[in-house]
């Protein structure tokens, strides 16, 4: 079940799987012709679809999107959790603005958060992919999540197209329908999150899939494609295309020289000026970018709140980046100090060996789940197919090099190979099918357990009201773990239902070493801002500063470490009674 973006307990929902595949081995074992009838009926629906391309792209595509609107009324539009998501957002609402970054806001030191720089201009940190998605969204619709939506479902199409590079039609529509849309595109975070992961994986799959096509017909065509995946990737995920270009460059030139399958007039004819002019592109954008957000053309914001803050740290054999915490706000000093724990853990060969065995339960868990698993039985039988060599060392340079080699891993990372991961699991399926009488019904058995997975939390959830209270405990199936109570976002509804415009001082505990969650996130014009959160100061002079420059707005003070946290309305204390609240 893909709910959750972590490692959790095995819980029931995932016991209830396990008994699932038991079933369908025991079947498989004992009646191996078992429901063959029916299966046959919907394979043959499936092949009488798949010579029609574009209405199995259009199916694809339309599949997670409309499955996911019609549980708005009990899977609601997701609120953001995780600091990555309030900056995606931050990035979001400038772009749609109209602006590439916005003016640094007065005293920054009251607004600074994690992975937002406040100085010299006021933006996220990140590459401009992911909160392009949000921005399209949110101009359309007046929803950052319309742009998750969509891109999931562009994502499921280009998959698809790709997958055509390795194998035939029917297998490649009724993959992708089982492995992204069923298993990733309707309950997963990359669709209930704003954290990213689609628009990622949509840059590997064009990537991947013109670059397997480069030595057949149309090779400027697919170079184009494929220069504009990097380029997508580039602006997304830049370690994992850099990456995936060093695989490309490998692949043509193997194709070149040794297998011969791409004549070296196409090579300086029609592929390297595509990918050149893209990469020119593409480093002339990134410097004009730099440019306005740090006033450098050569200093990236991801690398200049690095310096300032130490985050994120980096791969398990670098030395732990280390800062001065001084000056440093507690809420910041958490997460920095909870990286470098994290880092330092990872050091030692017994903690990569435990950070390693959770970065592939993750992978695990995301990507492939209790009911494909047994298809990797299958795994060594799959690489000798066209093309299977390129999606290996893609997978090797992804998977292998950069992700287990960083210090933390969240499935996302991944996403620049997802079209391989579903190339892998497919193949597998495809090699069980042909095996044994019992490998043929698991191969259809399988997938129907992925679909039970996906109806059993979308059903239930749409009965819950009816069910009986004796029935209550069966709910611990579909609980989502989406539904979270964090507070921030318990607080910002109620203060947007206030009347007139508010003004919110978050005060937070001195640092005692545990991870707190930062409140402090706002839209990219804050003057206008329906709510501002701002940091309460120590100094009583730059708090009442702070608040003459808001004039006219209503006083809270939010403290997110008390237990509960609370936000409350507020006045500011004399120099003689700091700290009174009403």
């Amino acid at each position: 079940m893909r709910l959750n973006w972590g490692t959790a307990p095995v819980g029931p929902f995932e016991i209830f799987e396990i008994c699932l595949v038991l079933l369908a081995v025991a079947i498989s074992l004992i009646r191996p012709r078992f429901a063959s009838a029916f299966f046959s009926r919907l394979e043959s629906g499936v092949k009488s679809v798949a010579p029609r391309r574009w209405a199995c792209a259009l199916i694809l595509f339309l599949f997670p999107i409309v499955l996911r609107l019609l549980l708005l009324p009990v899977y609601g539009v997701p609120r953001p959790v995780i600091s990555d998501e309030y900056a995606y957002l931050l990035q979001s609402d400038t772009f749609a603005s109209g602006r590439l970054t916005n003016p640094a806001p007065p005293m920054p030191e009251h607004f600074a958060s994690v992975y937002i720089l406040t100085r010299p201009t006021y933006t996220a940190e990140y590459q401009i992919g992911q909160a392009l998605a949000l921005a399209a969204g949110q101009v359309a619709t007046g929803w950052p999540w319309a742009g998750v939506l969509l891109s999931m479902g562009i994502l499921c199409a280009v998959v698809y197209w790709a997958l055509l590079a390795w194998i035939p039609s029917v297998w490649a529509f009724a993959g992708t329908l089982v492995v992204i849309d069923i298993s990733l595109g309707v309950l997963s975070y990359w669709t209930n999150s704003y954290w990213g992961g689609n628009v990622p994986a949509i840059g590997g799959a064009l990537a991947l899939g013109g670059l397997a096509r480069i030595p057949g017909k149309s090779p400027l065509l697919y170079s184009v494609l494929a220069a504009a995946g990097l380029t997508i990737l580039l602006n997304s995920r830049p370690l994992e295309g850099v990456f995936l270009i060093v695989v490309a460059a490998t692949a043509l030139a193997f194709w070149t020289l040794r297998a011969k399958r791409l004549r070296p007039v196409l090579l300086f004819t029609r592929v390297m000026p595509a990918l050149a002019v893209s990469a020119l592109v593409a480093l002339a954008f990134a410097g004009f970018y730099n440019s306005r957000v740090t006033t450098k053309p050569g200093e990236f914001p991801y690398l200049l709140y690095r310096s300032r803050y130490g985050l994120p740290q980096g791969f398990f054999w670098q030395k732990p980046l280390v800062v001065n915490t001084a000056a440093m706000p507690s809420d910041i000093r958490s997460e920095y100090e909870d990286q470098l724990r994290q880092h330092a853990r990872r050091r030692s060969v017994k903690g990569l060996a435990g950070a390693t065995g959770g970065k592939l339960r993750r992978f695990w868990e995301f990507y492939i789940g209790i009911p494909l698993t047994l298809a990797l039985l299958f795994l060594p039988l799959i690489w000798r197919g066209s093309n299977m060599q390129l999606a290996l060392w893609a997978l090797v340079a992804v998977l292998g090099l950069d992700n287990l080699l960083f210090f933390a891993y969240f499935p996302h990372y991944s996403a620049a190979v997802t079209v391989l991961i579903a190339l892998v699991l497919i193949e597998c399926i495809r090699r069980m099918r042909v095996s044994s009488e019992a490998g043929l019904f698991l191969s259809r058995a399988l997938p129907a357990v992925c679909l039970i997975s996906l109806l059993v939390p979308v059903v239930g959830r749409l009965l819950e009201p009816l069910l009986p209270a004796s029935l209550g405990g069966v709910k611990r199936l579909w609980q989502s773990e989406f539904i979270h109570d964090i507070e921030r976002e318990v607080f910002a509804p109620r203060l947007e239902q206030e009347p007139g415009r508010q003004l919110v001082l978050v005060r937070y505990g001195p640092y005692k070493g545990q991870k707190t969650y930062e409140w402090i996130y706002n839209r990219a014009d804050i003057a206008n801002a329906k709510i501002i959160w701002a940091r309460y100061g120590e100094d009583s002079t730059s708090n009442r500063q702070l608040v003459s420059l808001f004039p006219g707005r209503k006083l809270w003070l939010a403290e997110p470490d008390n237990i509960p946290p609370r936000v409350t309305p507020f006045q500011l204390p004399n120099d003689n009674d700091r700290g009174s609240s009403k």
